[in-house]
């Protein structure tokens, strides 16, 4: 058996001695606490590049924040537009209503007032946006310096310069205006109420024919009418006869009806009330008489609509002359003898006794009977006179029912003339106002194609470089001697970049909505003022819904406006001014809010053409291609190139930034700023951070001379 060999510091075994543990373990230690050295430099390292991305998003919110300002200003132009147009518009239709002539006036100026104040604040607005868009790369490079700073801390101090691109805005031009209210609009006004009020004054002179056949007909039930008359007297009831308790509800229509049933009634009723010869006289000649009714009123009629009215109530003759020009006259309906002289007699009925003992030789007229001279019958005495007098009685008597239905057809007849007066001065009034309704659309039109469009700095993205001069020693992780160090982590840089995304536009409405918070109304008249900024806040809110908005809006003006009239003019101006509205074709406006999002650098650089952007994509390209070598320093360019851009449009700043004011009524009336609150950095005087951001990039460029490729 082979023997073991003893030699110093080791044992035959197969084990490990002493000292080989040892430095197994030492080893073993030092990896450990290298790795984690090595794992907290690197984060250290990679920190930096956390706080270019915050940097960046922080420079591109506030070109967010420019849209939001910029779609506000739009929507306020936008809405001024509207609502002074619409305003005119409801001036035009009270002056139809002759009572509200003063409100009208009023509404009239204050929609001009509102459209004068688009103008003006359009003005301001075009100022105040291409003022602020050029203080815009200021902003964000305070804002983003802000954000370094406060990211600093014991370890790293952190540095930012931030760039917009590109880094200047196109000019916001004034939306133009391409369409103006009429010169003499208050002159048409004026006409408008003139011939609205001398329609109304027709309008009550009809309404009161109206109301004396409404009285004559059924009105004066249980009393003697039409209605009560046709009960009594033919036994009528039912829908034959109805009964109206308004005049509202009533109709000349209705009266001529009753009249046509009436004498059918009567006609088919007629019957002799005893045996007495000049019963039976009388009810021959009411038989004549009723179907001479019957046939003669239906010859009448009632067309009536909203603009017009035209009728004919045949009227029925009252004595012997009115008869003689009538078929009663005419008629063959009585029999006449000859007496053996040859004189002739007319009858009033067959089988009158005063015929019995002649020669029936045929039937004749009245007008025979006059013509040939005849003598009276001795016994039924028939003459023309008994005709004529039928319906003297009754209709000299107000118990009669021709008494009343003659009352119908003098007021039907007098109630046509007024109404052709009264539509003559309506077309007076609606012909200079249909001109103004044609004006009106084409402004809506106008103010929906006249809108403000921005383009500005920062809209393609925002880069921001980064510089990290704090040390680092990596003491700082773990205090042992099994690593070295005395080294100490040099300078870096790291850059990002941001563009905008669509977001939810609740935020840029919700903006909208709360322009008119604590406007007053003590400028205007209450009634005036609730429709004109009522008009105004609901095209604010409903700002997106385009022409449902302000219909929707007009139709509630006018619910609050008294537009009840007899004429029914302020319902067909009401109607027209909607119809303008829906004609103008108001399309909503894409209302959304941009949020900052990451993209990478080479993207937004490559969508601009600006000296920041090139010497960046030149830097890249210049580290992408320092394949394990050496490469020039390629921040130190573009550190140059943004520093002097900025600090040269720096100033101090108030708390808040005013865009333009909107002024509904001049400098007197309510005041409405469009501002927005600068952050604390840029308030509070900003250009020491971006100065001694640039002054620290500087120098730490300057002493790195050489960066090697990090693998």
């Amino acid at each position: 058996m082979k023997q073991r060999t003893n030699r110093a510091f080791f044992a035959d075994d197969g084990g490990f001695g002493t000292v080989g543990m040892v430095l197994a373990l030492l080893i073993s230690v030092s990896l450990v606490v290298g790795s984690a050295q090595v794992y907290r430099i690197r984060s250290v390292a990679a920190d930096i590049q956390n706080v270019a991305d915050a940097c960046a998003l922080a420079a591109e919110k506030q070109v967010a924040s420019f849209y939001l300002v910029a779609q506000v200003c739009d929507c306020a132009v936008f809405s001024l537009a509207l609502a002074g147009t619409a305003t005119v518009g409801l001036g035009i239709v009270v002056a139809f209503i002759p009572p509200a002539e003063a409100i009208s006036a009023k509404l009239v100026d204050a929609g001009k007032a509102i459209l004068d104040a688009r103008t003006r604040f359009a003005r301001a607005c075009t100022s105040g946006l291409n003022r602020l868009q050029t203080l815009l790369p200021l902003f964000a490079a305070i804002d983003a310096a802000a954000v370094a700073s406060a990211n600093s801390n014991s370890e790293s101090a952190y540095h930012a310069i931030a760039v917009l691109c590109p880094f200047e805005g196109d000019d916001v031009s004034e939306p133009p205006q391409d369409e103006s209210l009429p010169d003499d609009v208050d002159e048409r006004r004026r006409r408008i109420s003139e011939a609205a009020s001398d329609a109304e004054e027709s309008q009550r002179k009809a309404d009161a024919h109206k109301l004396a056949a409404f009285m004559a007909d059924c009105g004066n039930s249980p009393s003697y009418c039409m209605y009560e008359r046709a009960e009594t007297l033919a036994g009528m009831g039912g829908q034959r006869n109805p009964h109206y308790s308004s005049v509202d509800a009533w109709s000349f229509g209705v009266a001529l009806s009753r009249a046509r049933d009436y004498y059918w009634e009567r006609y088919l009723k007629e019957v002799p009330l005893s045996e007495d010869v000049d019963e039976l006289a009388r009810s021959a000649i009411r038989e004549r008489f009723y179907a001479y009714a019957v046939n003669t009123l239906a010859e009448g009629y009632v067309t009536e609509t909203q603009d017009a009215f035209s009728a004919y109530f045949p009227l029925l003759p009252r004595n012997t002359d009115e008869m003689r020009s009538t078929w009663l006259y005419t008629e063959g309906a009585y029999p006449v003898t000859e007496d053996a002289e040859g004189f002739r007699t007319t009858h009033a009925f067959e089988g009158c006794p005063g015929a019995s003992e002649e020669l029936f030789v045929g039937m004749g007229s009245v007008e025979l009977m006059e013509a040939e001279g005849m003598e009276r019958c001795p016994v039924c005495r028939f003459a023309a006179s008994s005709v004529g007098k039928v319906a003297a009685a009754s209709t000299s008597i107000d118990n009669g029912f021709e008494y009343h239905y003659h009352v119908v057809a003098r007021e039907a007849e007098l109630y046509e003339q007024e109404r052709g007066r009264l539509d003559e001065k309506r077309r007076a009034a609606q012909e200079p106002a249909q001109g103004l309704f044609d004006t009106l659309s084409r402004l809506l039109g106008a103010a929906s194609e006249s809108r403000i469009k921005v383009a500005p700095p920062g809209r393609i993205g925002a880069i921001a470089v980064v510089f990290d001069s704090g040390g680092f020693s990596a003491s700082d992780v773990v205090a042992t001697t099994l690593v070295s160090s005395g080294s100490t982590l040099g300078m870096r840089a790291a850059i990002s970049a941001a563009t905008l995304a669509d977001d939810d536009a609740s935020e840029a409405e919700t903006v909208v909505s709360s322009l008119l918070d604590g406007v007053l109304s003590e400028a205007m008249p209450a009634q005036v003022f609730d429709a004109a900024l009522g008009m105004w806040s609901g095209m604010l809110v409903g700002y997106t819904k385009g022409t449902e908005a302000l219909l929707s809006n007009v139709e509630f003006a006018l619910g609050s406006l008294p537009l009840l009239g007899s004429v029914g003019l302020g319902r067909w101006a009401s109607g027209k001014l909607k119809d303008a509205i829906s004609s103008a074709g108001l399309d909503p406006p894409d209302l959304v809010s941009h949020k900052p999002v990451l993209v990478n650098t080479y993207h937004v650089a490559l969508a601009e053409s600006g000296a920041f952007s090139q010497g960046l994509l030149g830097a890249k390209d210049a580290m992408f291609h320092a394949y394990g070598g050496i490469a020039q320093d390629p921040l130190s360019a573009l550190v140059g190139i943004a520093g002097g851009k900025i600090l040269s449009s720096y100033q101090e700043w108030d708390a808040t930034f005013v865009i333009a004011r909107i002024e509904l009524l001049g400098s007197d009336g309510p005041s409405i700023p469009i501002e927005i609150t600068l952050p604390p950095a840029i308030k509070d005087g900003g250009a020491h951070l971006i100065e001694r951001a640039l002054s620290s990039m500087l120098e730490a460029s300057g002493q790195m001379v050489e960066v090697r490729r990090w693998e």
